[in-house]
């Protein structure tokens, strides 16, 4: 079991802190902006990412601060009518949605406001990155595609080296671990059964931060912080706490074998009797 580390959470006595959802809540609560109808990154960042970080953070926001969990969502779509966005990314496995896993761009929609696409020429394989490992374990074995998924997640979770995920990004970025990877490995372990992921809620609940309970980002092998907190990363770690599941479906699509994008339906989009039910824009429950 990891030592305690002092200045993070609470570790007067010595033990491994426990993860606060509440104040996790409070803190995604905290960053939403009533003029943008939108959360920020963070409270030093004055940035707005429809996804992932508004998608994530509705969804999360539901059952506490409904009304704002409405509002980011109204908000979306808004932005995704007006400038005929389409999602693509790899969360899109989390949220019930057709998931890309190529390379990801972050492009400016307007203003302060930001996506990341998931839009690039190259295909992101388990065998290098652990979140995406994760991800495409969550969707094969939501597709039903079993041994897919069993094979991601195993990739995944060979990367775990005790302290936290070291894939192909970890030396690039300057030998940081990723937070939010040790909580998809939580999701993929709590949605798909194959196997425990070891320290992955501890280490979130190190991440945790005492004052404003948002989660780091990235820490280092001292399992001390070397990044900001955010809402993307605080709202994975509320999925990995809260025991995310959903059972197997048959809904989407071996993204190996497409090669445009498919289409998916937009919540509340419907169009006119007798034509055959079609999307105009994909976008998150």
């Amino acid at each position: 079991m990891i030592a305690a580390v002092a200045g993070l959470t609470d570790s007067a006595t010595g033990a491994n802190p426990v993860f606060n959802s509440t104040r996790a809540y409070d803190y995604i609560a905290s960053n939403y902006n009533s003029t943008y109808g939108l959360v920020r990154e963070n409270e030093n960042i004055d940035r707005y990412w429809l996804w992932t970080d508004n998608l994530l953070a509705s969804h999360v926001l539901k059952e506490y601060d409904y009304a704002k969990s409405a509002n980011m969502t109204a908000t979306i779509r808004h932005y995704n009518e007006l400038y005929d966005l389409d999602f693509r990314h790899p969360v899109g496995s989390l949220l019930d949605q057709v998931a890309y896993f190529n390379s990801v761009t972050d492009k400016s929609v307007t203003g302060n406001v930001w996506i990341s696409d998931s839009d690039g020429s190259v295909e992101l394989e388990c065998s290098d990155y652990g979140d995406i490992a994760f991800y495409k374990s969550i969707y094969y074995y939501r597709a039903g595609m079993t041994d897919k998924a069993k094979s991601c997640y195993e990739m995944g979770a060979a990367m775990f080296d005790g302290i936290g995920i070291r894939d192909k990004a970890f030396e690039p970025d300057g030998q940081r671990y990723s937070t939010y990877k040790m909580a998809l490995w939580q999701i993929a372990s709590n949605m798909t059964g194959f196997g425990e992921a070891k320290e992955a809620m501890t280490i979130i609940s190190y991440m945790q931060d005492s004052t404003t309970g948002g989660v780091y980002t990235h820490y280092r092998a001292n399992i001390l912080p070397d990044s900001q907190t955010n809402v993307e990363t605080t709202s994975l770690a509320i999925l990995a706490d809260k025991g995310m599941s959903f059972p197997p479906t048959s809904k989407q699509t071996d993204p190996t074998t497409t090669s445009a994008p498919p289409i998916e339906l937009l919540v509340g989009v419907f169009v006119a009797a007798g034509l055959a039910v079609i999307l105009v824009k994909r976008f998150w429950r």
